[in-house]
């Protein structure tokens, strides 16, 4: 596609650089502050909807801020370039997602459930939250592959749910001291391999109750989790000692 209909990833020109320390008056009860934030969620809503619909290559600043109908100026009030934009998109479907699984994993944990119980909690709000609008699931794994700064956000976030879940693990298993690294390979065997299956899912590929498709990936995450732990267990006992062969 020819980069001007990229528009050529622009960067942020001096003068429409936000003034720091700049005073502006509040307008109608609200602060510079509160509307400079509300313009830059109307632009990532925005670009989410477009992304869903028309593909990240088809967005445009321009027709995102028609879309948004906000003067252009105000893109560059808040992002540099599209690319940055495509990472708040990012960012703000991954901070739902890990503020979600991360609070119904907590919750299930402190009243006592079992480790499958608190796997089905979390996961079944995290899966709902994807296939409710899965527009959420193809933006977040499939339609950000043309913007690498979208893409680092991306595997950044997925890096922090893989190590959080791997530290709430490690706590719910009560494995103290214990260290191995197949605690992060779990985990992020786990993370990616559930986005593949909700993808395969949507598309058809897999044909089942989303009921049963959630209880599947959870049953999946126990016996992965489980084994993890009992390995890396494995790992730290000490070795028995060969016994030295007598002459003969």
């Amino acid at each position: 596609m020819p980069t001007s209909s990229r528009e050529k990833k622009q960067e942020l020109p001096a003068a429409s650089k936000p003034v720091s320390g700049a005073l502006v008056r509040p307008y109608l009860g609200a602060s510079a502050e509160d509307r400079v934030g509300g313009r830059r969620q109307k632009l990532i809503e925005t670009a989410f909807a477009l992304m869903a619909s028309e593909g990240w290559r088809q967005v445009s600043i321009d027709a995102l801020c028609r879309e948004a109908k906000l003067n252009k100026r105000y893109f560059y009030e808040s992002f540099a370039n599209l690319d940055e934009l495509a990472a708040a998109v990012v960012d703000d479907i991954a901070a739902k997602l890990m503020e979600m699984a991360l609070a119904a994993a907590g919750e299930a944990s402190a009243s006592g459930q079992s480790t499958e119980v608190i796997a089905l909690r979390a996961l079944r709000i995290v899966i709902e939250y994807l296939t409710d609008d899965e527009r959420r699931a193809r933006v977040l794994f499939t339609e950000i592959v043309d913007s690498p700064q979208a893409l680092a956000h991306r595997h950044m976030a997925i890096q922090s749910l893989a190590q959080s879940l791997s530290d709430f693990g490690h706590e719910h298993h009560k494995a103290g001291k214990l260290t191995d690294p197949i605690a992060a390979v779990t985990a992020s065997l786990l993370v990616g391999g559930s986005m593949e299956v909700i993808l395969n899912w949507l598309d058809g590929r897999i044909v089942m109750p989303r009921d049963q498709l959630i209880e599947d990936i959870a049953a999946l995450w126990i016996l992965a989790g489980d084994g993890a732990v009992a390995r890396a267990r494995a790992r730290q006992k000490p070795k028995p000692k060969a016994e030295k062969k007598k002459p003969a």
